[in-house]
């Protein structure tokens, strides 16, 4: 009984002082987290330079140091282009957006006004229309509350900037030296069945994580290009501000394409109703398409996850994290999937070992 005590404690002792860990060294762990979705996103580009030439001795290789750091010349050089070719007019449209947002306060004043003139139109009882009143109320504080927060941590967000060098500097010896630590860690392992069984779950979870991050940029991309290009043959103000945020926020899934709906709708409606029913139509509609028909094709089967479980893996994710939970409660639903695959395998395998006990001892009488 002393034993199974001391057993327990020791066990809750190690659990709090695990949990504390975890939150004094959240920072650092997010900061892994992007490194490794950086790493996941050029890796590819990396095993291209890396391999063999088909004219060249099939033994011989480019380094792969060298290797990464072409990749992080192309990476910057693109980066620099994109820059030099679109900050102007992005700069722009952003100064002349920020010019109407007087009118456009005035507008969204009117718009609220309008809402709260509704119950007396429709002579609801005076109960409904005191509540709808105060649900209103509430809503554009909450409204105004939120985006004072999404302003807040925008800013806030500078105190990461030192990161776009971290993250590079570290993902650098993370895709040199990865394999080397794979292979070292696996090879200390003493049982080969072990070995195996970890072998298969490491190779199921990168591969999780690789077609995950891979489709989801292809997506921003996707995303990007297609709403960009239709916002413009709409004529709507903005085009390419409402394109870069659109693929932006497809990083945060759900509340990301949501988010970027309501803004572009709204933003069409200060010019005129008929463009934001256009705007609204051409969204709703391209969202079906792109969830149901382009996005399944760009992740292919690398990612078995439901979307339910990514409706629910959003809501904890921002309960738990707020946007950062969010950016990162996808790929870490997926991860649990793969570990909870893996676990039943494994008592599975047990249970035939189990059955199979028997038979073998009756042999071997």
């Amino acid at each position: 009984m002393r034993r199974i005590v001391l057993t327990v404690v020791l066990f809750v002792a190690i659990s709090i002082i695990a949990a504390w860990l975890l939150y004094a060294l959240r920072m650092v762990l997010l900061l892994l987290a992007f490194t490794v979705i950086f790493c996941y996103l050029i890796a590819p580009l990396v095993d291209f330079f890396e391999r063999p030439l088909r004219f060249s001795n099939p033994d011989w290789k480019l380094p792969r140091s060298l290797a990464i750091s072409i990749v992080y010349l192309l990476l910057i050089g693109g980066i620099v282009l994109a820059v030099d070719k679109i900050a102007p007019r992005l700069s722009e449209q952003i100064v002349a957006f920020s010019d109407n947002v007087p009118d456009y306060a005035r507008q969204l004043d009117q718009y609220v006004k309008s809402l709260e003139r509704l119950p007396n139109r429709y002579r609801l009882p005076q109960g409904w229309r005191q509540d709808l009143l105060d649900w209103m109320a509430s809503t554009r504080h909450g409204a105004i509350e939120w985006l004072k927060a999404m302003v807040g941590r925008t800013v806030r967000l500078t105190l990461f900037l030192p990161w776009l060098v971290l993250i590079p500097v570290i993902g650098f010896f993370f895709l040199k030296d990865a394999k080397t630590f794979s292979n070292r860690f696996l090879a200390s392992l003493p049982e080969s069945d072990l070995r195996h069984r970890l072998t298969l779950f490491l190779r199921e979870v990168s591969e999780t994580l690789a077609a995950y991050i891979r489709a989801q940029l292809m997506a921003c991309a996707v995303v990007g290009v297609i709403e960009g290009a239709g916002l413009w043959l709409l004529g709507i103000s903005y085009p390419l501000v409402l394109a870069v945020t659109a693929a932006a926020l497809e990083f945060v899934p759900v509340v990301g394409p949501l988010t970027l709906g309501i803004a572009a709708t709204l933003v069409a409606s200060f010019h005129s109703t008929e463009s934001a029913f256009a705007v609204a139509g051409f969204l709703i509609l391209f969202r079906f398409i792109h969830d149901y028909v382009i996005y399944p094709r760009l992740i292919g089967a690398g990612v078995e996850i439901h979307p339910v479980a990514v409706i629910l893996a959003v809501i904890c994710g921002a309960e738990l994290g707020g946007i950062t939970g969010v950016f990162l409660s996808v790929p870490v639903a997926a991860l649990l999937i793969v570990c909870w695959r893996h676990w039943r395998k494994l008592q599975a395998d047990r249970v035939i070992r189990l059955e199979k006990l028997p038979h073998d001892l009756a042999a071997n009488e």
